[in-house]
């Protein structure tokens, strides 16, 4: 009896984890298996694929020797597209705070993605890791439409600044593209999933 509820707990423990993928794809996936994806495709460049969920939004795949290195959900604005690919949380209603709070820290940004601007936002980069053995990132870029930055102070920013997209990123792909130098959180540590 003590063995059988010893396995059922395993069995459970595992299927409560589940994956860090978007649409069913991971990191590591194989380029062919990404483009059994289907959903229109918006844009196509040489180890990188961008489709059209069927909320609206923008999914973005790199790779790097035809395996995913990178996803991207990004929010296009549009109500019905507030539910990203991954996460419980919600395009343009949860914080930077809301993050924070769900995570235990405000984990760490490489130092050249600390702001910057779309445009239209003014974005920030908060990267979390994963605690797993598979190298994963998870970047929440959080922002404040450019009309809105006279509103903000240091007081209210972490609720101000609103989910605008998810990526999940192998960490060496994007030290590469990003840099090495990073600035962590007092109370950095992996995040579980």
């Amino acid at each position: 009896m003590k063995i059988f509820l010893n396995v059922l707990f395993i069995a459970f423990g595992l299927i409560a984890v589940g994956s860090i993928s978007m649409l069913g794809i991971e990191l590591n996936d194989t380029r062919e298996s990404v483009e059994n994806l289907n959903l229109p495709v918006v844009g196509e460049e040489p180890g990188m694929i961008k489709y059209r969920t069927k909320n609206g939004n923008d999914f973005s795949v790199t790779f790097k020797n035809e395996r995913v290195v990178y996803m991207e959900n990004d929010w296009l604005l549009e109500e019905e597209g507030k539910e990203p690919l991954f996460t419980e949380f919600t395009f343009g209603k949860t914080s930077i705070a809301d993050i924070r709070n769900e995570f235990g820290s405000n984990g760490f940004t490489y130092s050249n993605r600390l702001f910057s601007s779309t445009g239209t936002h003014l974005v920030t980069f908060n990267c979390f890791e994963f605690d797993t053995a598979k190298n994963e990132i998870l970047v929440t870029v959080t922002g404040i439409s450019i009309a809105e930055k006279d509103e903000v102070n240091e007081s209210n920013i972490s609720d101000k600044l609103k989910l605008l997209a998810i990526i999940i990123g192998d960490k060496d792909y994007l030290d590469k593209i990003w840099g090495e130098e990073k600035t962590f959180d007092d109370t950095y540590r992996k995040i579980q999933i």
